[in-house]
């Protein structure tokens, strides 16, 4: 079986191309924690797999609450890795994953990473459409070589795509990622329809439509931007913190095979 987060779809699509090949079970991360799900048996399985963005460097929020609450069974011969999809660098992700594991007594055998289209616009730009065409070319040479090693049972740190000095970037800047999962940042614009994709497409439903608009019913959210990015009219935005902090006219994205929802 195979546990997967996804927001734009970059993750989503690697976790469902992997499970096709092993011929094994795709199971939502978000679905589980909204439905109390959380009582799994791999005993049976040759794999268990982990498949998620790489969020300030290191696990996101969501991953980190489905994997504190998950009761999941394995033996010692269950082979289990964890694939990451990251803009940048992946940072210290590798160790991060490894730890959270290790507390609810799970050993990861390996772990893998794909770069993959960036999609924190209020920092970077979304790239034209040849750029994200050779990004998504080379992220499938990667996602079939993970494949590979998977399906031969390799063991080890596979993470090609950490960074420069990973074990400070993710020391330096993951701590702020709680301040800037703070839903006060974002806000919407006159031209939202109240389509409801936002409020449909949000892994921990903290999205209502009231009034015609959409509203963050909680202070904080995993801040993965699907919401963001779904939005047909762009009229959600996020940032203002500081004056080039700020996602208004830098794009939007999702994998072309992204699913409506997860």
């Amino acid at each position: 079986m195979i546990f997967y987060f996804s927001g734009s779809g970059n993750s989503y699509y690697a976790a469902n191309t992997i499970a096709e090949k092993l011929d094994t079970q795709l199971i939502s991360m978000a679905s589980c924690l909204k439905s109390s799900k959380m009582d799994f048996d791999a005993r049976q399985d040759k794999y268990c797999g982990f498949v998620f963005p790489v969020h300030f460097w290191g696990v996101p929020y969501l991953v980190t609450e489905f994997i504190k609450n998950i009761h999941l069974k394995v033996s010692k011969e269950t082979y289990v890795f964890a694939v990451y999809t990251c803009g940048g660098g992946a940072g210290n992700t590798a160790q991060m994953i490894k730890k959270l594991l290790k507390k609810v007594n799970i050993h990861l055998s390996s772990v893998f990473s794909i770069k993959q289209i960036d999609i924190f616009v209020p920092v970077f730009r979304i790239p034209q459409k040849n750029k994200r065409e050779e990004v998504l070319l080379k992220s499938n040479i990667e996602l079939e070589n993970i494949i590979t090693h998977i399906q031969n049972l390799d063991k080890g740190d596979f993470d090609d795509n950490k960074g420069p000095l990973p074990f400070i970037a993710t020391t330096l800047f993951y701590p702020i990622y709680s301040y800037y999962r703070n839903t006060s940042k974002f806000r919407v614009s006159d031209l939202c329809t109240a389509c409801k994709k936002c409020e449909n497409i949000c892994p921990l439903k903290v999205i209502e439509i009231k009034d015609s608009k959409p509203i963050w019913k909680q202070k904080k959210c995993t801040l993965c931007f699907s919401c963001l990015h779904i939005c047909p009219a762009q009229s959600i935005n996020y940032g203002k913190v500081l004056f080039f902090f700020d996602s208004k006219n830098k794009g939007r994205y999702r994998h072309p095979y992204a699913p409506k929802s997860y």
